[in-house]
């Protein structure tokens, strides 16, 4: 009988664990996941700078979405006039010299398929049964919101949260709200433009082993870096010290700073050398600004390691 009165105090004493359970369950039920800490940030502006040609495709489809529905609700068209109209809804062809194409020619589902398989998947539902449900007019809208969610929001947010904390360590995010976006950018990534006057050159590089502030190679030197375009300039940094863009503060900020040398044994057919993890740019001492600037140019072209 004591056993018996035991298995009774175990088998009530399980049942109210269970029923204690159940009502922690429907009083405390799980809390949803907190939106994404980027969520209402990133918009379509920034999809057509991060994915142009993708971004285009669905501005495409979705503008003919907002026609259909614009016809659909237009109350002064009859039902002849209405099914005329949508009829022609169509997309040019990509081919450029093609027929235009219906939405339902194209094949598409509910499914995201990256560009390269590097990704480690080939395709991804964009909701349940995505790849069993093709899209056309009535559902293009829909296609085109749940495209941009994933490839703005849901898709790329354990790559932004693994930014966030890696961020983090280095610069606490809530502290960034004392710059505005320029500086943020400057600070990330330097300037995108990089600019300068004659003056920073002569003040902040450094003209040595037969080069000096005053030397007629130097100063052709000087001129023709204040007559390069910007892209040209972009160039010339990526040639001379690995990276297109200056810091903030420009050359002045530059460590270390250029170094130009006169190359020995060199004529006007030869062609600049660099160290670029010193910034030591080894120039011959052209005979004139022209055959300089060419060589020069041509050097920051050159993408092999035979002027390194």
């Amino acid at each position: 009988s004591e056993a018996s009165t035991e298995e009774g105090h175990d088998s009530l004493s399980v049942g109210s664990f269970e029923e204690d359970s159940k009502s922690e369950f429907i009083l405390d039920p799980p809390k949803p996941k907190p939106p994404a800490w980027f969520n209402g940030i990133l918009t379509w502006e920034d999809f057509e700078l991060v994915n142009p040609h993708r971004a285009r495709f669905l501005k495409e489809i979705k503008d003919l979405a907002i026609k259909r529905r614009q016809i659909l609700g237009n109350k002064s068209l009859s039902e002849d006039e209405k099914n005329t109209k949508l009829q022609e809804l169509v997309l040019r062809n990509p081919s450029g010299s093609g027929p235009p194409l219906s939405i339902e020619d194209l094949g598409l589902n509910f499914q995201f398929c990256p560009s390269s398989r590097i990704y480690g998947f080939t395709a991804v539902d964009l909701k349940p049964s995505g790849e069993d449900e093709m899209i056309t007019m009535d559902n293009a809208e829909e296609y085109v919101d749940l495209m941009f969610d994933f490839c703005m929001h849901t898709g790329i947010q354990k790559q932004m949260e693994a930014f966030r904390d890696g961020f983090n360590k280095v610069f606490p995010m809530e502290k960034l709200s004392s710059f505005s976006h320029e500086e943020v950018q400057m600070i990330l990534c330097g300037n995108q433009s990089p600019s300068w006057a004659a003056e920073d050159i002569i003040n902040y590089t450094e003209p040595k082993l037969g080069y000096t502030r005053d030397s007629p190679g130097f100063l052709r030197f000087v001129r023709v870096l204040c007559g390069m375009s910007s892209d040209e300039r972009k160039a010339f940094l990526q040639f001379t010290t690995g990276c297109s863009t200056l810091p903030p503060g420009g050359l002045a900020n530059l460590h270390p700073r250029l170094t130009v040398v006169r190359k020995v044994d060199a004529t006007d057919a030869s062609y600049p050398s660099v160290n670029t993890c010193v910034h030591y740019l080894k120039l011959p001492e052209y005979s004139s600004e022209e055959i300089m600037r060419e060589r020069l140019l041509a050097a920051t072209m050159e993408k092999g390691f035979h002027l390194n």
